[in-house]
């Protein structure tokens, strides 16, 4: 047993480069915001520690002032506030009861925190904790004022609480400039350490990039591709590594290649179908010719045989045969798709020599649908060509044996001499149109072709059949565009126009009507010959073209059909890149449809 030797690397997502600028960067936003933040916890705590002193100096001279205080609070407060102000300290002073009524203000009306000068400040923060230890502090947002300030209570014992507030705006308006400057200095320090990362990145990755367009030049087919340039190091290790792997590689595929495309050629060139597949129903090889046959595009090797009717029956004779002996497991089978468009199949299948292990099972496809079609044809061709000339012959033979029986009269000479005319004729016409037939399903192209102009044909095909036309007691009419002109044989354009019209003549009614158009209808001209006749069944529009044909037999014959006329307009409408259709209804009559390429200006 063969071991791999299997190397897995681990990558995470993204490029080294990308790798490498994100963890910088993740780096140096962590350290900026941790530094920044130290700082700006520092600065704040200078500023308090600042404040807390100059309220706490404040506080500790109005303590001192207590009957002064509490003789007029409301003066008392606006008297010191103003004090303060001269010396260049805007300090709020509030002097509240020991139920937390404000006494004073020196803002009145109005509170710092919105409220009435009656109003309670026994929750507040800064009176809680002045209440408990002595001295209380408390910073918080003024709603009135829209800035914040920095709140220091003290307890006078017995009577109440005096109260200091110090606007921090300026704090607040450093500590914001303080965050706009960091984050510019972050943005260019990202700025900076991505370029710096980016270029070594660069320079570090080189030779990786290398070693990954070599590799992917090689797993492209490419198998020349080699490492350029010395290196050093891990680097200089693993690219002498590789192109030393690369050369063994280049070697071992060729080889292989070589026998492969030996094999391959005979397969692919083959007019039959190849497939292979193993124990489990998944193909192992196939060639394009079975994909073709099979009706597959899909079909690829490594998948599973399963799809159409056809597929699962070839899947299931294929099974059947790995699941027997080598010597009683090789068949032969004939395989039908079945429906309109039948096709048949011979298919011979046997197990690989040698693959039993693997129940590996080899099937050869051949398409023997044309070559049945074809033995059909031919039988029918015999068949119907013997029984069209068995008919007059029989009657020519019979008439020869009459005038040699004994005497007969004038008129009844004449009659058999008739009738030995009109079935000669009858042979002469039937020989010639399989002759025209057979010149016209072997052309490819018609060298007489010419541009001919369609009206013109037509006109003198009406005046060829006028005197056929009033025995009939038949009208024709004719409406064409006098400026359509295709690319073909006036003989033979003349031909497929006089079967048409000669048939909507035969196949009409006593006065009835035939009326022949010609139109453009963009690259085409359309040629329609339309009857007042006696219709045509819907059952015989699909065989009506096919050769010896007949709706009415009997009624073909009486009018001296050799069966071959529509078979013999398809197929010119065919040679002239063209096509024709018939529309019918029993009892009103049909329309005959010829669509011909224009002729180029």
């Amino acid at each position: 047993m063969k071991h791999k030797n299997r190397i897995r690397i681990h990558f995470s997502s993204g490029s080294v480069k990308q790798r490498l600028m994100l963890s910088s960067s993740i780096i140096l936003c962590v350290g900026f915001c941790l530094a920044f933040a130290l700082v700006a916890l520092l600065v704040q705590k200078q500023y308090q520690e600042e404040f807390t002193k100059r309220l706490d100096a404040s506080l500790a001279i109005m303590e001192t002032q207590g009957s002064k205080i509490w003789a007029n609070p409301q003066k008392y407060a606006r008297e010191e506030s103003d004090r303060l102000s001269a010396v260049g300290q805007q300090i709020r002073i509030t002097v509240l009861d020991s139920k937390g009524n404000v006494l004073g203000d020196s803002e009145q009306p109005g509170d710092v925190d919105d409220d009435t000068v009656k109003g309670n400040h026994l929750s507040r923060p800064e009176i809680l904790q002045a209440d408990q230890s002595g001295r209380g502090y408390d910073v918080r947002l003024s709603e009135n004022a829209g800035e914040r300030f920095y709140y220091a209570a003290v307890r006078l014992p017995d009577q109440g609480y005096l109260r200091a507030a110090l606007s921090i705006a300026d704090l607040d308006r450093v500590t914001r400039k303080f965050w706009v400057g960091s984050l510019l200095s972050l943005l260019l320090g990202l700025i900076l350490i991505c370029t710096v990362t980016w270029f070594m990145a660069d320079r570090f990755t080189l030779p990786i990039r290398s070693l990954t367009k070599v590799a992917r030049r090689i797993s492209e087919g490419d198998l020349s591709g080699r490492m350029q340039g010395q290196y050093t190091g891990e680097i200089g290790d693993l690219t002498h590594s590789f192109n030393i792997m690369a050369e063994s590689t280049e070697q071992a595929v060729l080889q292989t290649q070589k026998k492969q495309e030996q094999l391959e050629g005979v397969l692919q060139g083959m007019d039959d179908g190849v497939l292979c597949v193993d124990r489990n129903n998944r193909i192992v090889f196939l060639n394009q010719r079975a994909r073709e046959l099979l009706n597959a595009r899909d079909l690829k090797e490594g998948g599973i045989l399963d799809g159409s009717l056809l597929i699962r029956q070839l899947a299931d004779r294929m099974r059947s045969a790995g699941e027997q002996g080598e010597e009683e497991a090789a068949r032969r089978e004939t395989l039908t798709t079945g429906g309109p468009k039948e096709q048949q199949y011979n298919v011979y299948i046997a197990p690989i020599p040698g693959k039993r292990e693997d129940g590996e099972v080899l099937a050869v496809i051949a398409d023997v649908t044309r070559m049945r079609r074809l033995e059909q044809l031919r039988s029918e061709f015999v068949a119907n060509v013997t029984h069209e000339l068995k008919t007059p012959l029989t009657s020519i033979r019979g008439s020869i044996e009459l005038l040699r029986s004994g005497d007969r009269d004038e008129e009844t000479r004449q009659y058999f001499y008739d009738v030995l005319d009109i079935e000669a004729e009858r042979l002469h016409h039937l020989i010639d149109d399989m002759l025209v037939l057979s010149q016209i399903e072997n052309a490819k192209e018609d060298p007489s072709a010419r541009r001919c102009n369609l009206k013109e044909e037509l006109m003198a095909t009406i005046e060829r059949l006028h005197p056929v036309a009033e025995k009939a007691s038949v009208t024709l009419e004719l409406d064409a565009d006098p400026s359509l002109y295709c690319d073909c044989s006036p003989t033979r354009i003349g031909q497929l126009f006089i079967n048409l019209i000669e048939n909507a003549i035969k196949y009409n009614v006593p006065q009835g009507k035939v009326t022949v158009t010609a139109r453009q209808q963009r690259h085409m001209a359309i040629v329609r010959v339309r009857d007042t006749g006696i219709g045509i069944a819907p059952e015989h529009l699909d065989r009506l073209f096919e050769r010896f044909y007949r709706v009415d037999t009997s009624r073909s014959r009486e009018i001296g059909g050799t069966g071959l006329g529509l078979s013999i307009v398809k197929h010119l409408a065919a040679l002239y890149h063209g096509e024709v259709s018939v529309e019918s209804e029993v009892g009103k009559g049909s329309t005959f449809t010829v669509r011909l390429p224009l002729s180029p200006e």
